[in-house]
């Protein structure tokens, strides 16, 4: 069985990276929900809410438009019978507009909203609320003795939208298309501000689709949360951003090969039993990695210095706090150089 959910989170954060999809459309997904993500599926399970949450809310561009490889996409205007009326309008619709995906490869997706807005609320509420989330935590064997498991936590963050739809293809060369009015269909996929609606889809083969409204000829009744952003917990130790599990961070220095300049590199941090310190001579087409820095760590300064004949060439990297910035919990830093060329070093997440 195909595994949705999954395939849309990766999608989601070539572009969103923190944020979690929500393919079936779960209307259960609210800031301030807490519960337990499937780190396989990706599906959340809510468990209860957090009380009196501040939600803040932030307009959000209308279009939101993702496609898998392999899919295809046609837009026509059609002549429609007038039997059918515009839920918005209240008006017959002679003139219409189709727009069909084809969907060449089974696993495709396709998923079209017209965006409402962004919520979120502040971390400061989970951290009022922790005893209440550890209880919360152990009554669902995610925690014990006041330590919360990482999976369990919050929903921090939410993109709803008005209307839309999810596509994915269960077979290879499946279609799906939906038809309505000019102005509803333009709305149902971000293409103009408005509600959104259709009054009839097509599809052949085996597709799962996820459409709001759900019902054809009408106005979806509320917003629908399409992704969202998660705080999870190491023990007492909060994750902001949580994407998966994390042991601890890891820093992978890579001297490409062709660099003829010698490396060395010096890195600092911080934990709450104090100040650490850890120092390596990396030459051209070596890797050395910073393995085991505490989940813990803030304040992490890297100074690297490629050594040259003459003058050496210093750079310095710094992140305040890398529990919520790494969210795979991995680095790798790239140096590369031809004496007596330029130096370059590349910082870039792991995947």
């Amino acid at each position: 069985m195909t595994n949705w959910n999954h395939i849309f989170s990766t999608l989601i954060r070539q572009s969103r990276p923190a944020y979690w999809g929500n393919w079936g459309l779960n209307m259960q997904i609210k800031p301030g929900a807490v519960g337990i993500i499937d780190t396989t599926s990706g599906d959340f399970r809510r468990v209860g809410d957090l009380p009196e949450v501040k939600v803040i809310d932030y307009p959000a561009s209308s279009t939101w438009n993702l496609m898998s490889e392999h899919v295809s996409r046609q837009e026509s205007t059609v002549n429609l019978d007038g039997s059918a009326v515009d839920p918005e309008t209240q008006t017959k619709i002679e003139a219409g507009l189709e727009v069909k995906w084809g969907m060449e490869k089974a696993g495709s997706l396709a998923s079209e909203f017209s965006l409402s807005n962004e919520s979120t609320i502040d971390d400061a509420v989970i951290l009022q609320n922790m005893d209440n989330l550890a209880n919360m935590a152990a009554s669902v064997n995610m925690g014990s003795k006041g330590n919360i498991a990482q999976g369990f936590g919050v929903i921090t963050g939410v993109l709803w939208a008005d209307s839309g739809l999810n596509i994915g293809s269960n077979e290879d060369k499946s279609n799906f298309s939906i038809k309505g009015s000019v102005s509803g269909i333009n709305e149902m996929v971000g293409r103009a501000t408005g509600k959104g609606s259709y009054i009839s889809t097509t599809s052949d083969k085996s597709l799962d689709q996820h459409i709001w409204p759900a019902k054809s000829g009408s106005i979806a009744p509320t917003r629908v949360p399409i992704a969202y952003k998660f705080t999870s917990f190491d023990g007492h130790l909060m994750i902001p951003n949580w994407i998966m599990h994390l042991g601890s961070f890891k820093l992978v220095l890579i001297n490409k090969p062709g660099c003829t300049y010698v490396t060395k590199v010096r890195l600092t941090y911080n934990t709450p039993e104090g100040p650490h310190e850890r120092k390596v001579t990396i030459s051209g087409g070596l890797t050395e990695t910073f393995g085991d820095i505490p989940l813990n760590s803030e304040m992490l300064k890297l100074h690297i210095t490629f050594i040259g004949m003459i003058n050496d060439d210093n750079y310095d990297l710094h992140w305040d706090k890398p529990l919520g910035e790494w969210l795979t919990g991995q680095r790798h830093i790239e140096m590369s150089g031809v004496w007596p060329g330029e130096t370059k070093r590349v910082d870039r997440e792991a995947k």
